[in-house]
């Protein structure tokens, strides 16, 4: 046929099937995304608290400090999350299997005396503005009256 011998056939047709293969796969992986975040950015919240606490107060190299020792990461990492917190933002935590209902959650950090926390958890969460997320907070544990 074509005036090729048998091996000949049978090469043609194996690179063909190889091609095919080839535009399968790249068409499988065409629609995925690859997003990279770097790590350190996921902060406990109770961390963020702790440092935006020393930061408010003049103290941002504790802050560093404290944001190092306690999230395991390098100096120059912890800077760059004490400078978003330095600048108001809030920073995500690790994602967790199975969390509590994020109002559940709040309720016990308030009860618990820790509102702040509970404030810098719905922004985290939710990514709402400071406001917001105190509306929020106040709306699902309210503080009580004395």
């Amino acid at each position: 046929m074509f005036g090729l011998d048998q091996v000949q056939l049978t090469l043609i047709l194996l690179l063909f099937v190889i091609i095919w293969l080839g535009v399968r796969q790249w068409r499988a992986k065409r629609g995925v995304a690859q997003v990279h975040i770097k790590l350190y950015l996921f902060t406990p919240i109770g961390i963020q608290v702790r440092a935006h606490d020393l930061i408010e107060a003049g103290r941002f190299a504790d802050a560093v400090r404290l944001i190092s020792e306690e999230s395991e990461i390098s100096q120059p990492e912890a800077e760059e999350v004490a400078r978003a917190l330095r600048a108001d933002h809030v920073l995500p935590e690790l994602p967790m299997l199975e969390k509590e209902d994020l109002s559940v959650r709040v309720r016990d950090l308030v009860a618990d005396g820790r509102r702040k926390e509970a404030v810098f958890l719905v922004r985290s969460e939710e990514k709402m503005r400071q406001r917001a997320a105190e509306a929020f907070v106040d709306s699902v544990a309210p503080e009580p009256h004395a």
